[in-house]
């Protein structure tokens, strides 16, 4: 079977990327990614198809999924019964910008194990309980916190390996990524480079892709799940957020112009739809909770 090429929505900002999945089933392609999974199912229950070989799962069971392991999650659901997923994954790529945590010499085992984890592997029962706590754990800390809890979540898979069942006895990497593929990575290149600019519109980066702009989003969505102006929005709104705490010299309305906004109303309405807070909101949140008391 083909396998897509997925493109996991950027976080420019954190080494790690955790999401948590609420619908009513899993992504329906089989497919491929550059980063390493953890994923914890929570509800939901039938099917992982990965490279060529099948394993059922069910609330509770916890995957790590190598580097471009061409998987699958299907659902299978009773005629009767309600179709809802709930799960919580933890993206990451050892070789970017967490790689420097694994270049240091007492990280060398783990390197080792996340290395000869490619295959991937189904974690072991006795240890889904615990895992899944510390997942849960991870969504609610920042910073260095929140990589130091990471950490401890690979090294007790670790120090468990011998007990978790592989996915695979052999590590299969696509020989080559499809032209469409291709066009969507080159499409998310060009959005990083360009996302500030006022002007850049879907015909513009249909054009780059070499796509019709009804094409262009079709293949978008089914490559990242989200929408290509949804992936333009939270570029966007990173940038702004960085520039709202890194300095008292940047106005909101200067914020908005310099993170690619044409329009205050407009930058307002998008950075409260992803941050929860206005952007005055989101800047006094962040004052009291950077301010020191001492």
């Amino acid at each position: 079977m083909k396998s897509l090429q997925f493109s996991v929505p950027a976080d420019t900002n954190k080494s790690i990327r955790i999401q948590e999945d609420i619908m009513p089933n899993f992504y329906p392609y089989f497919h491929r990614h550059t980063e390493t999974q953890i994923m914890w199912i929570l509800k939901g229950h039938g099917t992982l198809a990965i490279e060529q070989n099948l394993f059922t799962f069910e609330p509770g069971d916890i995957f790590y999924l190598g580097a471009n392991q061409s998987h699958v999650f299907k659902g299978d659901f009773k005629e009767n019964e309600k179709q809802k997923v709930h799960a919580i994954s933890i993206f990451f790529d050892p070789d970017k910008k967490i790689s420097a945590f694994f270049d240091l010499p007492e990280f060398e085992e783990l390197k080792n194990f996340i290395k000869h984890s490619k295959v991937g592997f189904q974690v072991a029962s006795k240890l889904k309980s615990s895992v899944g706590e510390s997942m849960a754990a991870l969504q609610k800390t920042q910073g260095v916190e929140q990589i130091i809890d990471f950490i401890k979540i690979l090294n007790h898979l670790m120090q468990n390996r011998h007990l978790h069942i592989p996915l695979s006895s052999e590590k299969n990497l696509p020989n080559h990524i499809s032209d469409n593929d291709q066009r969507i990575i080159d499409a998310q290149t060009y959005i990083k480079k360009n996302f500030t600019q006022h002007k850049l519109s879907l015909d513009t980066i249909a054009k780059e892709a070499c796509m019709t702009p009804q094409a262009f989003c079709r293949s978008f969505k089914k490559h990242t799940r989200i929408t290509y102006i949804q992936y333009l929005n939270e570029l966007r709104v990173q940038r702004a957020c960085r520039l709202l705490t890194s300095s008292s010299r940047y106005s909101i309305s200067s914020v908005a112009f310099n993170s690619g906004f044409n329009s205050l109303t407009n930058f307002n309405r998008v950075f409260k739809s992803i941050m929860k807070y206005s952007p005055k909101e989101y800047l006094k949140h962040y004052k009291e909770a950077t301010f020191d008391r001492e």
